[in-house]
């Protein structure tokens, strides 16, 4: 198998895997690309280059810039509120990456999505041991299934 169709099955099935996760499946999906291209910035700033920080970078805050645009504040309540105002602190903290070039500041968010993510899980968790229950009336985010425009985004930030 050459490299291109190797390339090529990755992205079918990171793809596959993207619309068949849930909305929270997909929620760790993006805090997961987020701490993958914040060690790729943290990891530019220790050897100097510039702009590799600065790609990084930018794609992280495109994936928080996305977690905001699913935050259904309306429908999610204090929850969603809170998500909105944590995510919209992670979007400025992740400018003094660029302004500061410093890798603690990776660091930092590195653990604070780590925290995110820690908390999601269980929360899918919780819901998964509890299918038996009533749906809940609301929902903390407006997740209805990515178009094909945000799934390519997904792919390539997946596999870059």
């Amino acid at each position: 198998m050459s490299y291109g169709n190797h390339q090529r099955d990755t992205q079918q099935y990171l793809r596959q895997q993207i619309e068949q996760a849930s909305s929270i499946e997909q929620v760790l999906m993006l805090y997961d690309g987020a701490m993958r291209f914040l060690l790729q910035a943290k990891t530019a700033i220790e050897a100097g280059d510039i702009q590799a920080r600065c790609n990084a970078n930018g794609r992280a805050m495109q994936i928080v810039a996305y977690l905001i645009d699913l935050v259904n504040p309306e429908t999610g309540g204090e929850v969603a509120k809170r998500l909105f105002g944590i995510y919209s602190g992670l979007l400025k903290r992740m400018l003094e990456i660029d302004l500061r070039n410093d890798p603690a500041v990776c660091e930092e968010l590195i653990q604070a999505f780590r925290s995110l993510r820690t908390a999601t899980a269980q929360t899918l968790a919780d819901q998964q041991g509890s299918r038996a229950s009533a749906p809940a009336t609301g929902s903390v985010i407006a997740a209805p299934k990515p178009s094909e425009e945000e799934l390519e985004k997904l792919r390539r930030n997946a596999v870059a």
